[in-house]
């Protein structure tokens, strides 16, 4: 009887094995912080700050505090520290990426049409980003912070736009029984995601049509302003 071998390319066991070693590594991480009381949520907050500030996915790390923490001992970790990762930056973009803003919208009146937009209507307009998620967490607070949306708008905004998915993931990373299941994409499977996936499609859908109609206003103000001083 004749057996026939399949054989893996090395260059897929070679990822498989780094995927694997990543995955170790992070649940043996996890389980230490786990041990570690109060001391290990302090830590697991300073790691959540600085990774989302870094551009590291905010999903995956909110996933986690429900499986360290539980749906509500989560949300009450994730949410003030994701809050303050997108103050810092916000910051970091209005401190240094809006005065190279200013010098491409004073040539470009269509993107300074859709920042006046932002100080006009940005409260709805960032709740709608948030809750859409059409736009990474960190990439999305830093642009703003190069907007001319006020900074209580941004915040407010921001916090209520988060809620929603903050405790769904938060929700779903508790159900799991690994941490593998979280990094492996598992835990975010369900139809619970998938609904949240059609809000935030409809979201997005506003947003847009919110950022064109302010946009088209602010547009059409700019050009009456011109008229009257010809």
């Amino acid at each position: 009887m004749c057996h026939v071998i399949h054989r893996r390319p090395m260059g897929v066991r070679g990822v498989d094995g780094v995927i694997e070693v990543i995955m170790q590594s992070a649940t043996q991480w996890v389980e230490a912080l786990r041990s570690m009381g109060e001391t290990g949520s302090a830590l697991y907050a300073l790691i959540f700050l600085l990774a989302t500030v870094a551009f590291v996915p905010a999903s995956p790390l909110t996933a986690i505090a429900g499986f360290l923490y539980g749906p509500v001992g989560g949300t009450l970790l994730v949410s003030p520290v994701g809050m303050a990762s997108a103050t810092i930056a916000f910051v970091m973009g209005r401190t240094f990426l809006r005065p190279f803003v200013l010098r491409r919208l004073a040539t470009r009146p269509r993107q300074a049409a859709i920042d006046r937009a932002l100080a006009r209507d940005g409260f709805r307009i960032v709740l709608l980003l948030r809750l859409a998620s059409i736009v990474p967490f960190a990439p999305l607070s830093y642009a703003l912070g190069a907007s001319r949306i006020s900074a209580r708008n941004f915040l407010l905004a921001s916090w209520l736009g988060l809620l929603p998915g903050t405790f769904l993931y938060v929700y779903l990373g508790s159900l799991v029984s690994s941490v593998s299941d979280i990094l492996s994409g598992e835990a975010t499977a369900g139809s619970a995601t998938h609904v949240l996936t059609g809000v935030g499609s409809a979201a997005a859908v506003l947003a847009l049509l919110s950022i064109a109609h302010c946009a088209r206003k602010a547009a059409n103000q700019s050009i009456e302003k011109e008229l009257k001083h010809e």
